[in-house]
């Protein structure tokens, strides 16, 4: 059931301060950040991670956590904080994009203490519908039977939908880092996500600041449900952006200058706390 390995993990940009720990979603790797990490690493210690099964953990010696065949939130979770603590890493402020935001969500939920801050980037605190399991389920078979054309049937539903003509090289961009992730990781993070757990009351029960970054033209989300859910939640700000579900392959420069002001006020939040 466990195998043990590495996690690719990389810092860049200073070497003390307040981390900011980078978490992809589904089918992508550290390298989605590229177009927005460079200039974030030039004021804040920045820590990127491969989730398992993702980018470079996803080879033999990867480590796996697995019950059952799936990859739930909680474990990939575990993996990320014992990663993080190899690394002398307590607190930091964490932004998880999509998936990366439910792998964020389970540590939140455990280990509260880490988190400095929470930016979750086009993803949600809500379970799954019944409808959202059932076509997940539904997707593993097209992943199995034609795994090229469920890479890039996926893939294009993440952008804006009107400027997909002029959004084809991130498109391709995205399509090659998903088309490393292997078949059975697919599977395994399909079935986790289907049956991850509703998490809204974090919104109100947790202490540290909390962003939520949405994209007007997102297919993915409802963007008008994450609203309701993020309103009457505790120190939250919600941000809507003229993208999809790739903010920060869409429009980085926006969101490069969203992250930091966000950092800024979580950072000068705890800054007192720290310096006791």
């Amino acid at each position: 059931m466990t195998n043990i390995c590495k996690i690719n993990l990389e810092i860049k940009g200073k070497k003390t301060g307040v981390p900011i720990v980078l978490l992809h979603g589904f089918m992508e790797s550290l390298e989605i950040w590229n177009y927005v990490y460079h200039d974030i690493s030039n004021k804040y210690k920045v820590i990127l991670i491969d989730l398992p099964g993702h980018g470079k953990s996803n080879g033999k010696d990867v480590l796996i956590l697995e019950k059952d065949g799936i990859f739930t939130m909680e474990n990939t979770a575990e993996i990320v904080k014992k990663t993080l603590e190899k690394k002398g890493i307590q607190k930091a402020i964490f932004v998880g994009h999509s998936m990366g935001g439910y792998v964020a969500l389970a540590m939140a939920e455990k280990y509260p203490k880490m988190f400095l801050g929470l930016c979750l980037l086009h993803s949600t605190t809500e379970s799954d519908t019944l409808e959202k399991k059932k076509n997940r389920i539904q997707s593993i078979q097209l992943a199995i039977n034609n795994y090229s054309l469920f890479i890039s049937a996926s893939i294009k539903k993440l952008f804006h939908y009107e400027r997909l003509s002029s959004l084809q090289e991130e498109i391709r961009f995205v399509c090659k880092i998903a088309s490393y992730t292997h078949i059975n990781s697919i599977i395994s993070f399909l079935k986790g996500m289907s049956i991850r757990k509703d998490r809204k009351f974090l919104l109100k029960t947790t202490k540290f600041p909390k962003l939520c970054i949405v994209g007007l033209y997102d297919s993915i989300l409802d963007i008008q449900k994450i609203y309701e859910e993020m309103k009457n939640g505790n120190k939250i700000y919600f941000v809507a952006i003229p993208t999809g579900h790739m903010g920060h392959i869409e429009k980085p420069k926006e969101i490069i200058k969203i992250l930091e002001n966000f950092i800024d006020f979580s950072i000068l939040t705890v800054e007192p706390k720290l310096n006791e």
